[in-house]
């Protein structure tokens, strides 16, 4: 069976329009993938500082062998990582902030986009190495963006992140207008979830 990463970031609770897009992928995929779910409102991804940092650059950068405690700076980011590269598929659930990613989401990418790991640098450049890895990303927003509206900042940002660590499918589903009209929202977040039910559709056949 194929396995599904989960990484939320759903502050607004049960109110959630993003959780109700997550909670209805959850509904539709059950029994067909297994499911870790990586909650980071409960459990924070970590933060480089001065002594990780060089830590990582000596290891994949340089290849050199980490003393005990350079070797228990990188444990959280490696356990984060070996996480990420098991999955088949990775599902990101969360609202855009100020146009963007929640900060804590963007922490995220930066702890498990490691050199060695999810990308490496070849003599033709960079070579992403998350090929066979299919994404969804399910998230709200306060406005209604067409496709390409400037303040849509979540698909651009992402398409680069992902894009760069070698995945190919990226699959984005937003349920705008949480600030709108009640009707307007009700459609949107309704199109949204038959979007959710085609995504596990075609990953779950």
């Amino acid at each position: 069976m194929k396995s599904t990463l989960v990484v939320s970031y759903l502050p607004s609770g049960a109110d959630s329009v993003s959780k109700k897009l997550l909670d209805r992928f959850l509904e539709k995929s059950q029994g067909k993938t297994t499911v870790v779910h990586r909650d980071l409102l409960k459990a924070h991804p970590p933060v480089f500082d001065e002594f990780s940092l060089a830590a990582y650059r000596a290891r994949n950068y340089g290849g050199q062998k980490l003393s005990e405690p350079q070797a228990k700076a990188l444990q959280p980011f490696d356990a984060l990582i070996k996480e990420i590269k098991a999955a088949d598929h990775v599902v990101f659930a969360f609202p855009m902030h100020n146009f963007s990613l929640p900060g804590v989401v963007k922490t995220y990418i930066d702890a498990v986009f490691f050199h060695g790991e999810l990308f490496q640098y070849t003599a033709t450049g960079p070579q992403g190495l998350l090929n066979k890895t299919k994404t969804a990303i399910l998230y709200a927003s306060g406005g209604a963006y067409e496709p390409g509206n400037p303040y849509n900042v979540v698909p651009p940002v992402l398409d680069i992140d992902l894009g760069f660590v070698g995945v190919a499918e990226k699959r984005y589903i937003n349920a705008g207008g949480t600030l709108g009209a009640p009707e307007v929202m009700k459609k949107n977040l309704e199109t949204a979830q038959n979007d959710v039910d085609k995504l596990v559709a075609d990953w779950f056949a």
